[in-house]
């Protein structure tokens, strides 16, 4: 995943969700948050690039929240189209209760695009909170909601996370996996030889 010059970030503060829909993966928590994030930023949108068994329950949400227009989920899009989506970005949200590891977390961040996602884990490990995103308590839909518009209408906050997302996204590169691994390697073999 990169940066497209030719993909630039939205003309209007566009945040979005990026992954499976499933209910551990707390979408709900994100489209209550945006309710609130509406009330502060009234010219945002919301889209929701993915697709899972959880999917009609939060259309049924957004219907019930009355967003209209202001709510778009586009359901599964090959890989092309969610690098396009992870550029237009200005913000994207993982609320999930667990992560392995926050894949999507880098992927956007290569783009561009720092992340708000829970402290949770396998999430706290892909975000470098003030760095490359913001961390919020799980399950906190107001403090969700306050990080989101931090990030939506301060634009030197926006810069500063863009960059350091993009810089931290860099440092995932194979070359940087096999001396990291082989470091690990020579770390056990020299402890061992000591015994």
């Amino acid at each position: 995943f990169y940066i497209m010059p030719d993909v630039p970030k939205e003309s209007y503060p566009l945040v979005g969700y990026l992954g499976r829909m499933k209910r551990y993966k707390s979408v709900d928590h994100l489209l209550y948050a945006f309710k609130k994030v509406l009330e502060k930023v009234p010219d945002a949108k919301l889209v929701l690039v993915g697709d899972g068994d959880d999917r009609p329950r939060l259309e049924k949400i957004a219907r019930e929240l009355e967003f209209g227009d202001k709510v778009k989920f586009t359901g599964f899009v090959s890989e092309d189209k969610k690098r396009e989506w992870l550029n237009r970005f200005w913000v994207m949200i993982n609320p999930s209760s667990k992560e392995g590891w926050g894949l999507t977390v880098v992927e956007a961040n290569a783009c561009g695009t720092p992340v708000v996602a829970a402290n949770s884990p396998g999430l706290r490990d892909a975000v470098r909170d003030g760095e490359t995103g913001l961390l919020y308590p799980y399950g906190d839909i107001d403090a969700l909601a306050d990080k989101i518009i931090k990030i939506l209408t301060d634009e030197s906050l926006r810069n500063n996370l863009r960059d350091g997302a993009i810089k931290w996204a860099k440092s995932f590169t194979w070359d940087n996996s096999a001396r990291k691994t082989l470091e690990i390697i020579e770390k056990i073999i020299a402890e061992r030889a000591k015994k």
